[in-house]
């Protein structure tokens, strides 16, 4: 399911879904739509973090499916963060990715974090698969026509106010 940016947080109050891909080239805002995921993942009993980066050509696509086998000692349910900078997995990430799925907890939390993804890859096996089994949020620049009240918005949700000077 997509969410928007903005709609992320009433998202999340109602239910904590099993898959989130956050992606996009601002970094500001997905770091925000991340930190909102990782706090209500917290708060819904998701205790452990694990960080995968899989940046480069030489990363193994079996560190993901490891972590969606492995149970933790002291948890009931984990965040399992996987960072693809690129934002494409290629053929053996997106079979992976695909595995992953059928095989996680559902009381496990994947938070998939990319960069911008093109047009193609979203028609891709890989991206709709995450797409049905959780949400998928795409983060775009502010358009400098929206930035005025971007800026207002952010401003009153920070308690303040602001005038048009």
């Amino acid at each position: 399911m997509r969410i928007y940016p903005e709609q992320l947080a009433a998202q999340l109050k109602r239910q904590l879904l099993p898959v989130y891909l956050v992606s996009g080239d601002e970094p500001l805002l997905q770091q925000e739509c991340c930190d909102l995921i990782r706090r209500e993942a917290r708060a819904g009993g998701c205790t452990v973090r694990e960080v995968i980066e899989a940046g480069g050509n030489h990363f193994d696509w079996g560190e993901i499916l490891h972590h969606a086998t492995s149970m933790s000692l002291f948890a009931e349910r984990k965040l399992v963060e996987l960072r693809l900078p690129g934002g494409k997995p290629g053929a053996e990430g997106s079979k992976a990715l695909c595995e992953y799925l059928e095989l996680a907890s559902p009381d496990d939390v994947l938070l998939m974090v990319t960069g911008r993804i093109d047009k193609p890859s979203t028609n891709s096996k890989w991206y709709k698969a995450l797409d049905k089994a959780g949400a998928t949020i795409q983060v775009w620049p502010v358009d400098s026509g929206d930035l005025p009240r971007w800026l207002r918005e952010r401003v009153a949700a920070a308690g303040m106010d602001i005038d048009d000077d």
